[in-house]
């Protein structure tokens, strides 16, 4: 047990996850009951208390010259070398190019070396006349280098979790191939670093390597999304496949893969089971702006267990018995609801927006099987368990894989009812780029009337952005929610040219979320700049008159009734103004001019209530 102190009864130990969120911590070992509900790894920093301070000046090696040279071969254990307090270290970067110089200590034949003068009492240090380059540049692209794998984690691997859990990732020891990928998806998240370099690597190792081993698809899964994000669409395809081969030539598709070499509770086989799912799940969504509807993970019987929660997978245990897909179907017979993973609530998500992609190819589509995807769209929200209707916790923690499988089943509404509508297409004839919107024809079957159909794309955008609102920050979720939020800013765009001018703000603001969460996310993901100018472009054709005219009389719309100064006569309850939601505590000072007029008050066509936020 951790000690605590006296006075309060607080622990005098935090972990590391608590202090960054200014959090209590109970300081349990090995992890704090905070760490474990969350899936968090929980590490504790040694104690700095009670020892005796050094003084700034003082090197590690002055009080004992004799130790000096011991000290020094303890740093090259660690792959650093000391230089001086100006340049602190350049490290060597685990999975990057050792060149001979490095491995040998011995400069290459035809070069030469400077020794650079240091303070007294320090080691020289060697460099090379063709590395010549300022010693700050060096030491601050290293420090970077040795970042990217912490950073694909907290970005990139909440998204896509099929590699082992943070904390266990260097113990993992996976092939260099792998780690390439690592850190070439992690250099997008790092402004000040060149991504270049790191895919011509991991290219080169991917191609050459003939590995055919479950980390080869991993890395190939791992490079093809990064690739689709950065509107590489073609390559993107094209690794994705050499993925699907070496998972489907292994097996890996099939139940006994994952437990063949591990416990089948094992963290490893759980990172497998994790691997071939996600390939399901990539082959759907890259379908979507290609237009395809060759799924080739979907040919194969779903014989793989399903994934476990998060937080199971996270705490790097044993992780509980996996669940198969025929008990995943056969929730909706039983008594009561049957909780799963969020995990498997987005596989299914995805199922569906492969029935609405394949609907939309077929011409001559019958209404009963467009009616099938309609119900299985509602269904699917109406059999989740209360506890899977929100996408976060009490302690503000985002349940990435909930999150995605609300925004895929409305993506789909999108998708399914949009080309039915009598949505006018509002993309910028500047830049026609129709890769997010559906194809309009008159020759697709329908099960509603048009107005119908666009109610339910409308309702479906307005839930996209309700989910967004709650967590803005694009580049740590999937970029595959991409596409969607380009349409949902779309579909509201169209809907406000067809709605009344009361409800130009409501529309407006929904646009201008959607234009700044896209905005933001450029400076990570190329996909993001097309999308963006292209929604912002049609966005100024479409709203920039309706701006002018509400701009011309902005005092006329915020005038509140005034009342005369001489009258000192008590304002009845009836005459105080109502606040929207039907409280009316509000001031007689701000009526409702001041709020955007909403566009409805309550949809018959939502499936979900709104977010409570009593």
């Amino acid at each position: 047990m951790t000690p605590r102190t006296k006075s309060n009864g607080l622990a005098s130990l935090a972990c590391t996850e608590c202090r960054k969120q200014h959090l209590k911590c109970d300081a349990s070992k090995p992890s704090c009951a905070r760490c474990v509900q969350n899936g968090l790894p929980c590490q504790y920093l040694p104690s700095r208390r009670g020892g005796r301070r050094k003084s700034r000046q003082e090197s590690p090696y002055s009080r004992n010259p004799v130790n000096a040279s011991a000290w020094f071969f303890h740093s090259l254990s660690f792959e650093r070398i000391l230089i001086n307090q100006q340049t602190r270290y350049q490290p060597v970067v685990p999975g990057l190019p050792v060149t001979p110089a490095q491995s040998t200590g011995n400069p290459p034949p035809g070069e030469t070396r400077l020794s650079i003068p240091t303070e007294p009492g320090s080691w020289p240090v060697m460099l090379s006349r063709s590395s010549a380059q300022p010693i700050e540049s060096v030491s601050k692209h290293s420090l970077f280098d040795e970042r990217l794998p912490r950073v694909y984690y907290e970005n990139f691997h909440v998204a896509h979790p099929v590699l082992v859990p943070s904390a266990m990732y260097h113990d993992r020891n996976y092939p260099r191939f792998l780690q390439l990928a690592v850190h070439f998806v992690g250099s997008h998240y790092i402004s000040s670093v060149s991504s270049e370099p790191y895919k011509d690597q991991v290219i080169a190792e991917l191609k050459t390597n003939p590995d055919r081993s479950a980390c080869m698809a991993q890395a190939w899964l791992i490079y093809s999304i990064a690739l689709y994000a950065r509107d590489e669409w073609q390559e993107a395809q094209e690794a994705l496949s050499n993925s699907i081969d070496i998972a489907l030539e292994l097996g890996l598709n099939r139940w006994s893969f994952a437990s063949s070499a591990n416990s089948e509770r094992s963290v490893e086989a759980e990172s497998m089971r994790r691997t071939w799912w996600e390939l399901y799940v990539t082959d759907i969504f890259m379908a979507v702006p290609l237009k395809t509807t060759s799924f080739r993970c979907s040919m194969v019987s779903p014989e793989v267990a399903l994934p476990s929660e998060e937080s199971a997978y996270n705490s790097g245990s044993e992780v509980p018995k996996p669940r198969l897909m025929i008990e995943f179907k056969r929730r909706i017979l039983a008594a009561e609801d049957t909780v799963f993973s969020s995990f498997s609530y987005r596989i299914e998500a995805t199922t569906i927006l492969s029935r609405v992609l394949v609907r939309n190819r077929m011409r001559d589509c019958h209404r009963d099987h467009l009616q099938a995807v309609e119900n299985a769209l509602v269904s699917w929200i109406n059999h989740l368990p209360p506890k899977k209707l929100d996408i976060v916790d009490s302690y503000g923690n985002v349940d990435e894989m909930m999150f995605q499988a609300h925004l895929t089943i409305a993506y789909a509404a999108m998708l399914l009812h949009l080309p039915r509508s009598d949505l006018p297409a509002v993309l910028s004839q500047s830049q026609p780029d129709d890769r997010f919107w559906p194809g309009l024809t008159g020759q697709l079957s329908s099960t509603f009337s048009r107005l119908v159909h666009s109610i339910k794309a409308t309702e479906a955008s307005r839930r996209i952005s309700d989910s967004i609102s709650i967590c803005p920050n694009v580049s740590k979720h999937t970029p595959f929610i991409i596409p969607a939020l380009a349409l949902c800013g779309l579909i509201q765009l169209a809907t406000s040219t067809s709605h009344s001018e009361e409800c130009f703000d409501h529309h407006c603001n929904r646009v201008t979320l959607i234009l700044g969460c896209l905005k933001s996310t450029q400076r990570t993901w190329k996909l993001t700049e097309s999308v963006y100018h292209g929604l912002r472009s049609s966005a100024s054709e479409v709203l920039s008159d309706s701006m002018a005219k509400w701009n011309a009389e902005p005092l006329h719309r915020l005038t509140p009734a005034a009342t005369t100064p001489s009258d000192d006569r008590p304002i009845s309850r009836n005459q105080m103004a109502a606040m929207p939601d039907g409280h009316d505590f509000m001031p007689p000072e701000f009526t409702p001019a001041f709020i955007d007029p909403s566009c409805y008050n309550a949809s018959f066509f939502s499936a979900i209530p709104d977010f409570d936020i009593n």
